[in-house]
């Protein structure tokens, strides 16, 4: 219990030992850590050489779950370490409360009540709570059962074939007070889903990505909101992309098409005669987005290979690999494409595509690694990656769509969105994984107005101007997309849901929404596109937002 929840707050290596004697043993696995903890559950061990040697070279805390006069069999021990913490009881209570005691989740206020080793009577140190916690409802005012009706939405969707299987996230108050998975990764005979499960983000990428890091870039003052965009992307200059401006792309107000066919440019053309789509035939035997398609072609073999090179370095699918000048190709189709009336709301990846472009020009990096280094490695937020194949196991990512057209195959640890796979996986409009706990720390370091750890990453003026600027035109808000009371039917978000929420909702299956006023968290994740993304019963059957609306009835009576 004590390392699954040292767990929720990074990805951190466990062992089990029997005895002191066996640290020898991980000495070498242990090498490269910049931080040991070193729980000790029994009372028949002492301090030996191993251990006074291990607490020597690293930084160590000691966490006993013992006696307080156990303490007095380790006194060099307990000399060394940087930090020692009594748990007391060996029990799972004072497990869950050591581990988020350890990374500031609960603050630290208890005293000893005996003398012991080296630490006299009323001995203690008072820490903050500094990051989530993980509790019973209970603890901020919600009963248990109020929060049941919420399983059964989430039942109902898998019985129904809405989706194979969810993971639910709830944070009040920086408690997280509902955590639970449903379901499978497929239908029939699969994975269960478990609260370690990765799915696709699909659009919530550009909330959860592409909006932090033009938010850092804004609070470094290397990119301001009327910035035109031939500041920042040199390929845009001449067109009539060159004016657009960051904040008409985050309003979705630049006038970009909606949508283009990606893939059509990867395609040799030479390759086949006659239309790409057409009536259901012979030749046109792969149903795929709404649309009957050939699969006679052939892709341009300048752009992509089916083996990985110096020059194929780009991942768009299993055995799949673009090539460099693919993304020019993909930019200069986004950006010769015909420009509608800017001001005007129309909702459009492209313009997530464009701002990634501008944020990795300025960056120097490409955007996986800008998030990375500034926000996900800082918040202990391991599984939130783009290319999530080159860092975590397939084994705990679901599939996606099964793709007969473009990729002809089972989509699976590659992202679903083509312009996205054919950026290599990295893009702003979709791309990034992750599972829904470490996603609840990116959003809770903005309801604590950029701060969490202990550590700031973005001002409280640029946290508070990007989540609560609204646009006048719709009701998009700076990147993040919002409730729409004026029109309920079109609104994201449940009934019960007030005006100040932001979030994002992402095509395979997926929402984030965090409400200041109510100091609120909610995020389900999903594959609703496997095996297909037709028919959408995920939202046909309204299940995000009638569960939260379940969440909102628990606590306002």
């Amino acid at each position: 219990e004590f390392q699954r929840m040292l767990n929720k707050y990074d990805n951190i290596q466990t062992f089990q030992l029997a005895d002191t004697k066996e640290l020898a043993e991980i000495e070498k696995q242990v090498a490269d850590c910049n931080l040991l903890i070193l729980s000790i559950h029994g009372e028949q061990n002492a301090e030996d050489e191993a251990l006074q040697k291990l607490i020597k070279t690293k930084n160590t805390i000691l966490v006993f779950f013992t006696s307080p006069y156990e303490l007095d069999r380790y006194k060099i021990s307990i000399e060394n370490a940087q930090a020692v913490v009594l748990a007391q009881d060996n029990n799972p209570a004072a497990a869950k409360s050591a581990a988020q005691g350890i990374f500031g989740g609960i603050a630290l206020k208890g005293k000893l009540q005996v003398s012991t080793a080296r630490f006299p009577l009323n001995t203690g140190i008072e820490t903050a709570k500094t990051r989530l916690a993980y509790n019973l409802p209970e603890e901020v005012g919600i009963r248990s059962e109020d929060l049941a009706g919420i399983e059964t939405i989430a039942r109902e969707g898998i019985k129904n074939r809405a989706y194979p299987g969810c993971q639910i996230l709830i944070a009040k108050d920086g408690v997280v007070i509902y955590g639970k998975s449903f379901g499978k990764f497929e239908y029939g005979i699969s994975s269960a889903v478990t609260d370690e499960t990765v799915y696709d983000l699909a659009s919530v990428t550009k909330a959860t990505a592409t909006l932090p890091a033009v938010m850092k870039l804004y609070d470094q003052k290397k990119m301001r909101l009327l910035d035109p965009l031939r500041k920042f992307i040199p390929e845009t200059r001449g067109s009539n992309k060159a004016g657009i401006t960051i904040q008409e792309l985050l309003f979705h107000e630049s006038g970009i098409v909606p949508f283009i066919p990606y893939y059509t440019s990867a395609i040799d053309e030479t390759s086949f005669t006659g239309p790409l789509f057409g009536s259901k035939s012979e030749i046109y035997l792969a149903y795929y987005a709404g649309a009957w398609g050939r699969t006679d072609y052939r892709f341009r073999s300048d752009l992509i290979s089916n083996q990985l090179s110096e020059t194929f370095d780009m991942p768009v699918a299993k055995d799949m690999y673009a090539s460099k000048k693919m993304h020019d190709v993909l930019l200069k189709d986004i950006i010769d494409t015909k420009l509608r009336r800017k001001g005007k709301y129309t909702y459009s990846c492209l313009n997530f595509m464009l701002l990634k472009e501008a944020v990795e020009n300025i960056s120097r990096q490409d955007l996986n690694t800008f998030v990375q280094e500034n926000f996900y490695r800082k918040l202990g937020a391991s599984t939130t990656t783009f290319q999530p194949i080159r860092y975590l196991s397939i084994n705990d990512i679901p599939p996606t769509e099964n793709d007969p057209f473009f990729r002809k195959q089972l989509v699976h640890g590659y992202v679903h969105d083509e312009g996205a796979a054919l950026f290599g996986g990295i893009s702003g409009n979709a791309g990034l994984f992750s599972n829904a706990n470490d996603m609840a720390k990116i959003y809770q370091m903005w309801l604590n107005e950029g701060e969490y750890g202990g550590e700031r990453f973005l001002s409280k003026e640029t946290v508070r101007l990007f989540t609560t600027t609204k646009s006048s035109v719709s009701r998009r808000g700076l990147g993040f997309d919002k409730p729409d009371p004026q029109n309920p039917k079109a609104s994201p978000c449940g009934k019960k849901t007030p005006s100040s929420v932001y979030g994002h909702t992402g095509f395979t299956g997926t929402c984030f929404w965090v409400d200041p006023e109510n100091q609120l968290i909610y995020i389900f994740l999903s594959n609703r596109v496997y095996p297909s993304r037709t028919p959408n019963k995920l939202s046909s059957m309204e299940i995000r937002e009638r569960i939260q609306d379940e969440i909102y009835s628990a606590f306002i009576k």
